[in-house]
């Protein structure tokens, strides 16, 4: 799990000694103009107030503002990189993931489909815990603590989710969400090897969130054996099992595509910009007679 956080901070380190390898960017197949340089990193002594605002406007122009996204939208200024980086994790979807997704799909009955969801979500119950303790959303993070409680328990260690038909429908939260909710810019975007896409402010989030997962630290107090095969196995479960549900969505998604790098950057920002928009009055009400409610994808 820490080698997750050191890919993240190798990422970050990365991505700002490349500043100025910004190209030009593209927004669902329209060609437009790169940002600007990159951050020019110098040491300076004594005070120098040119100096100082200079280096506030690249440190802007790197990390902008939601509002400065609201007008370029997808601030990709290490295209060239990630799209290497896009073409090295489409080929080993295609020629890996993808038919071990499709054999998964095909071999596993649905119930048990849904069985491996629910276990890798309920193991992500405590990580989703802290973060909405941290974003002050305490009827969520109630609910969520009475989701791991019952599942763990009356749900066979989350085989099964009862809490679900209780009226306490999943949700998640990262520290990614966490951050922009305080407001910190997405920063550039960035497609990491294997993980996809991200920006700089979820890269951290990632590195944060693998850091507050307690169960690492639990099997090495445990002192169970092969500790780092059975983490390794609960994020290829996830990830397999995610790619299994959305076969045919990234099928039909690429077919219609003009440019599906592009695409799948533009998809993403906005998806992460309408987390993070919700999560300021987002409001869980659960009620213990509502029917089960449609879990999300």
């Amino acid at each position: 799990m820490h080698r997750v956080f050191a890919l993240a901070v190798a990422l970050a380190l990365f991505a700002g000694c490349a500043g100025q390898a910004a190209g030009p960017m593209l927004h669902d197949g329209t060609a437009r103009p790169g940002p600007g340089q990159g951050v020019q990193l110098a040491q300076v002594d004594g005070d120098s107030d040119a100096l100082e605002e200079e280096e506030d406007d690249d440190f802007g122009d790197l990390f902008p503002s939601d509002e400065s996204l609201m007008i370029e939208e997808d601030f990709d200024p290490f295209e060239t990189v990630n799209r290497f980086i896009f073409a090295i994790n489409e080929a080993i979807d295609v020629l890996v993931l993808q038919p071990v997704a499709a054999t998964y799909r095909f071999l596993l009955p649905q119930v048990v489909q849904d069985s491996v969801r629910n276990v890798t979500r309920n193991l992500k119950a405590p990580v989703i815990f802290v973060n909405e303790v941290w974003q002050g959303k305490n009827d969520r993070a109630s609910a969520t603590i009475v989701r791991f409680l019952a599942n763990s328990t009356l749900g066979l260690a989350g085989l099964f989710d009862v809490a679900d038909s209780w009226g306490y429908p999943y949700h998640d939260e990262d520290f990614g969400q966490t951050l922009g909710l305080y407001g910190a810019g997405p920063g550039p975007y960035l497609v990491l090897p294997l993980f996809g896409p991200s920006t700089i402010r979820d890269a951290i989030g990632l590195g944060v969130d693998s850091l507050i997962d307690p169960w690492s630290y639990v099997l090495t107090a445990a002192d169970v054996k092969d500790d780092t095969e059975i983490l390794l196995g609960r994020r290829i479960a996830a990830g397999l099992d995610l790619r299994a549900r959305n076969l045919d969505t990234l099928e039909d998604l690429k077919r219609d595509s003009v440019d599906f790098y592009a695409r799948i950057r533009s998809l993403y920002l906005q998806n992460r910009r309408s987390l993070i928009d919700d999560d300021a009055d987002n409001t869980l009400e659960p009620n213990a007679n509502a029917p089960g409610s449609e879990t999300n994808q």
